[in-house]
């Protein structure tokens, strides 16, 4: 190989030139990689998927009454659920709990309230309740008690027509 240094930079002369240098490849990010994104994407996908399932079957059984409680029993075990029936007769406090029965199509569950119950609730209205079976039992232990109350306003016995007039038109 003949080298000339007429100029300030050497060059190389004749066949024995060296051909070009190999690629050096360069360090390519997480998903800079097709397949990593396709991947990325799936993964994605499915936990948005999982996401949406998981939330649409929770809207969709808000609670179950108290048959549909009983038949499930077994499938339900501890796990928390909501529970719909009617505040029976009687309701006792018992160191520091709310004990009451509900019922809904001639069943009844049995339930112990560890709340305080909302100033509504009473013998007689419709709740949903957030809790679980107690392990072992039919008694539903619950952590939440939810009283539907209507809009209509029902005036008391002497009450003046003035009040009533204005609550119905509001």
């Amino acid at each position: 190989m003949a080298v000339t240094t007429d100029s300030s930079a050497p060059t190389v002369t004749g066949r024995e030139a060296v051909g070009p240098a190999p690629r050096v490849r360069v360090g390519r990010s997480l998903l800079a990689s097709r397949r990593r994104q396709v991947i990325a994407g799936l993964v994605i996908a499915l936990a948005i998927g999982f996401v949406v399932f998981e939330g649409l079957g929770n809207a969709l059984s808000y609670y179950q009454t108290v048959p549909q409680a009983l038949a499930a029993r077994q499938a339900l075990g501890v796990k928390p659920f909501r529970i719909m029936g009617t505040v029976g007769p009687s309701v006792k406090q018992v160191d520091n709990r709310t004990v009451f029965d509900i019922s809904y199509q001639g069943q009844t569950v049995s339930v112990v309230d560890s709340a305080d119950p909302p100033q509504l609730f009473k013998p007689g209205i419709p709740v949903v309740l957030e809790g679980h079976f107690a392990k072992g039992s039919d008694v539903f232990d619950s952590d939440l008690i939810m009283v539907k109350h209507s809009a209509n306003y029902v005036p008391a016995k002497g009450e003046p027509a003035s009040v009533t007039a204005q609550t119905a038109g509001s």
